[in-house]
C-alpha cells in the first residue's frame, strides 16, 4: 500500500515537470514570434546624370500687343457726312476714314485769301507811290521826310500781307481737318459714330482705333536667373524668338526689347519681341506660348525632373555612394527643357535616386531595383 502510494507521488511529480516545460517552451516560442524582423533596405531605382551641350530654350507665356496703334480723334467740332470704311477693314496709311461737313472752313478760307489779295493789292500801291516819292525827293519837288512816310506804309501793308496769309493758311488747315485720314496702316477697331453725328474735339471716346498687324508684338516676363544668358545671347547678335498659339501654329520673330529694371514684387524681366505677322496670325490680346532660344549651355548637368527633391531648405538629390548608402546633395533647378532639369550642384557622371526617394534618410542604405539612362 505505501509503495502504491508513493508511485503515485512519483507520477504527480513527474506531471507537474511535464507540465511547467511544456509551459515554458510555449513561452519561448511567443517570444520568438512577437520579435521584430529586421528591417529590409528601401528599394530605390537610380539614374546617373549628364553633362551635355543643350541648346538654351527659356519658355513663357505672353500675349500679343500692337507696336503701334492709335485713336482716331477729331481736331474740329461739326457734322459727320460719311464714313469711308466698314468696322475691322484692313487700312492703308493717308486712307480718307470720315469727311466732316466743310462748308464753315471753306468760307473762311475764302475770306482768308481775300484779305490777302486786298493787302498785296494795297502793298502794291504803296511800293509804287514810294517809288514816285523817291524820284519826286530826288528832283528835290517834295521834303525828303515823305519818303519815310511812304516807306513805313509799305512796312506796315507787308507785315498786314503776313498775317492775312497766316489767318490764309490757318483756314486751310482747319480745312484739311474736316477729312480724316489713317495716320497708320492697320486695322480698324469699332466705330462710334454714324453719318450725321455731331462731332466733338473734345469727346472722351475716339471716332476709331486703329492697330498696327504687321509687324506685331508680345510681351512676355522671364526669371531674373536667366537675365544673364539672356544678355550674353543678346551680345552675339540678334536673338530668335519662337511663340506658339492657343491652336499650335507657331511664329519666328526677334527680341526687340529688355527692360532696364527688373520687377522687385515678381523678380522678373520685362521683354518683348516683335513678329513681321505677314498672315496676321498673331492677333493682339491673345496669349502665346514663348519660346526665347538663346544659345548653348555647353557641358550642362541634366537628369530627369523626378529625381530632383524639394525640402524644408531647398531642392536636392540623393547621390548613391558606392557602398549603397544615400546623401543629399544640394541643387538649383534652372529650367525643365526636353522632359530634362537642368540642374546647378552636382556634376555629370554622379547616380543619384530616381525614384523611391521619399521616405529616405541621409546614410540609410538602399536597395537598386533599376538604373534608368536619362
Amino acid at each position: 500500500m505505501a509503495s502504491v502510494r508513493k508511485k503515485m507521488i512519483v507520477a504527480a511529480g513527474a506531471l507537474a515537470i511535464g507540465a511547467a516545460l511544456a509551459a515554458a517552451a510555449l513561452h519561448d516560442q511567443a517570444g520568438a514570434t512577437s520579435a521584430p524582423a529586421p528591417a529590409r533596405e528601401p528599394l530605390v531605382s537610380v539614374t546617373d546624370t549628364r553633362a551635355i551641350d543643350i541648346p538654351v530654350d527659356l519658355a513663357a507665356q505672353g500675349h500679343v500687343v500692337a507696336l503701334d496703334f492709335v485713336d482716331v480723334r477729331p481736331q474740329l467740332n461739326g457734322t459727320l457726312l460719311a464714313v469711308h470704311f466698314h468696322e475691322g477693314d484692313a487700312v492703308t496709311r493717308g486712307q480718307l476714314l470720315f469727311t466732316l461737313d466743310d462748308s464753315d472752313a471753306r468760307a473762311a478760307l475764302a475770306r482768308a485769301e481775300a484779305q490777302v489779295g486786298l493787302v498785296q493789292a494795297q502793298l502794291a500801291d504803296a511800293r509804287r507811290e514810294q517809288q514816285r516819292a523817291q524820284a519826286l525827293a530826288a528832283s528835290r519837288f517834295i521834303a525828303p521826310s515823305a519818303i519815310d512816310t511812304a516807306a513805313s506804309k509799305v512796312d506796315a501793308l507787308a507785315a498786314q500781307l503776313r498775317a492775312a496769309q497766316a489767318e490764309a493758311t490757318a483756314a486751310r488747315t482747319t480745312l484739311s481737318r474736316t477729312r480724316i485720314v489713317a495716320p497708320l496702316a492697320g486695322r480698324a477697331g469699332a466705330v462710334v459714330v454714324h453719318p450725321g453725328s455731331l462731332i466733338q474735339a473734345g469727346a472722351p471716346a475716339p471716332l476709331v482705333t486703329i492697330s498696327q498687324f504687321s509687324p506685331v508684338g508680345v510681351e512676355f516676363n522671364l526669371p531674373e536667373h536667366e537675365l544673364p544668358a539672356l544678355l550674353a545671347a543678346r551680345a552675339a547678335g540678334p536673338v530668335a524668338v519662337t511663340v506658339t498659339d492657343a491652336a499650335g501654329a507657331s511664329a519666328e520673330g526677334r527680341l526687340a526689347f529688355v527692360d532696364n529694371a527688373i520687377d522687385r514684387s515678381s523678380a522678373t524681366i520685362a521683354l518683348k519681341a516683335s513678329f513681321p505677322n505677314p498672315k496676321q496670325m498673331l492677333w493682339p490680346g491673345g496669349f502665346v506660348r514663348v519660346v526665347v532660344h538663346a544659345g548653348t549651355s555647353h557641358g550642362a548637368v541634366v537628369l530627369p525632373p523626378q529625381a530632383v527633391q524639394e525640402g524644408p531648405d531647398g531642392r536636392f538629390v540623393y547621390l548613391v555612394g558606392a557602398d549603397g548608402k544615400v546623401a543629399p546633395r544640394p541643387v538649383r533647378l534652372l529650367r525643365i527643357q526636353d522632359e530634362l532639369a537642368v540642374v546647378a550642384g552636382v556634376e555629370g557622371g554622379v547616380r543619384v535616386v530616381l525614384e523611391g526617394g521619399q521616405n529616405l534618410r541621409p546614410g540609410m542604405r538602399v536597395r537598386v531595383a533599376a538604373a534608368v539612362t536619362p
